[in-house]
């Protein structure tokens, strides 16, 4: 037994030879308290979970990237708005509908029934130059549309190519056809009433932009992992040797309202603590600003980061994007009348990846820390005590007073 009392690193001091001071009583209780403060701090981190980034080179390039979108423009018909798709390894998608769903809004923001009918509109009989209003359905209207009808329906019937057929025997009988025709000798076409094979295709578009309502889009898409953008634009939209063309009227680049609520807009899926810069984003055009704006170009120019995201209550990766963003806006006034209202989000790839892996203290680490708050907590009052101990002790001998701390 005594073989192991000689390894004792602990040796005691005799109750006879211990003194109790009041300096020594408030020290310990003030040690009590820093660690009791200090051992709730550690616990409160031990259960947090730190998230810690890695960057390295982005590998992999076959990949799609899922685009999801939650877009409202409060003053354009879902049937004037056409969400096209494009990147630079010239695939195009016109008119993506198939996972975007369209709803429907009044004036004012509440949901209409997609099955409701649409109100009569009033337009212009040709692009309002003139100022001359009349119903869709009116009856002047309503006997015009018959009579070209009942023309262009004729077996016989050849309609003109307005000079852009070599063969002067050539029929341009729908308005395809003679923009068709203009593409072949190289002339801009510009669709207008007096081109009376586009008569119906213009009344049709006119009526689409003249809606007095607005529009909700949501859904996803897929693109390939190279720079493009996606854009909402007037017009219809075409594509011509693997180029993307929009072909509008003057009736609706006036009537393109490109005021929107951005209301979310993610590529791929959202990191669980983290929201995408463009959330929440509103732009309103006024009808009563001073410059005379009544649309604009929106330009959104999004920088992707693909990331990787390894949770710890999960073994799973996320495998989705960051993004950053910049924009600008040209107005459509009177200064710049020649600017195309329209909605673009002009999107690049970063060739960094982020690999975020989330943390959390193991037990043992924990009970190393809370070991170190109580044992250097002690020492150092113990420390702190003896100082003052000592100190006392010096003033009593050189005074020949009384022991300040002992009680």
């Amino acid at each position: 037994m005594q073989a192991f009392k000689n390894f004792d690193f602990y040796p005691k001091t005799a109750d006879d030879f211990r003194i109790k001071t009041l300096g020594g009583g408030v020290i310990s209780i003030v040690s009590l308290i820093v660690i009791f403060i200090l051992t709730f701090s550690e616990l409160y981190f031990y259960m947090q979970i730190e998230r810690f980034d890695e960057l390295y080179v982005d590998t992999g390039l076959d990949r799609k990237i899922p685009i999801h979108i939650n877009l409202t423009f409060p003053a354009i018909s879902c049937d004037a708005l056409s969400l096209d798709v494009m990147d630079v390894s010239g695939e195009h998608h016109i008119h993506v509908e198939h996972t975007v769903y369209k709803q429907r809004l009044s004036l004012d923001g509440k949901l209409i029934d997609n099955n409701a009918d649409v109100a009569p509109v009033v337009i212009s009989s040709n692009d309002g130059n003139d100022g001359k209003d009349s119903l869709v359905n009116s009856k002047e209207l309503e006997k015009a549309r018959a009579e070209r009808a009942k023309r262009m329906k004729d077996k016989n019937y050849c309609g003109s190519c307005y000079g852009s057929a070599k063969d002067e025997t050539a029929c341009c009988n729908t308005c395809d056809d003679v923009r068709e025709s203009y593409r072949k000798v190289g002339w801009a076409f510009n669709p207008t009433e007096e081109i009376e094979q586009c008569y119906e295709e213009l009344l049709e578009r006119k009526m689409k932009y003249a809606q007095k309502e607005g529009c909700n889009l949501h859904g996803y898409f897929l693109v390939n992992k190279v720079a493009g953008n996606f854009h909402f634009a007037p017009g219809k939209s075409f594509v011509r040797q693997q180029s993307h063309v929009h072909d509008y009227t003057n009736f609706e680049v006036e009537h393109f309202n490109t005021s929107h609520i951005i209301n979310s807009l993610g590529f791929g899926e959202q990191i669980p603590g983290m929201s995408h810069p463009l959330d929440g984003t509103k732009k309103i055009i006024q009808a009563d600003n001073s410059d005379g704006t009544i649309s604009g170009l929106f330009q959104y120019f999004v920088k992707v980061v693909p990331t990787i995201y390894e949770s710890y209550s999960s073994n799973n990766e996320i495998i989705t994007n960051q993004y950053s963003v910049t924009q600008h806006f040209r107005p459509k006034n009177r200064e710049h009348a020649n600017v195309v209202p329209g909605v673009f989000f002009i999107y690049d790839l970063s060739p960094i990846m982020v690999h975020i892996k989330e943390r959390k203290k193991s037990f043992l680490q924990f009970l190393t820390s809370l070991c170190a708050i109580v044992g250097g907590v002690f020492t150092v009052s113990a420390l702190i005590d003896k100082l003052i101990y000592g100190v006392s002790k010096r003033v009593e001998r050189s005074t020949g007073q009384g022991n300040l701390l002992q009680q």
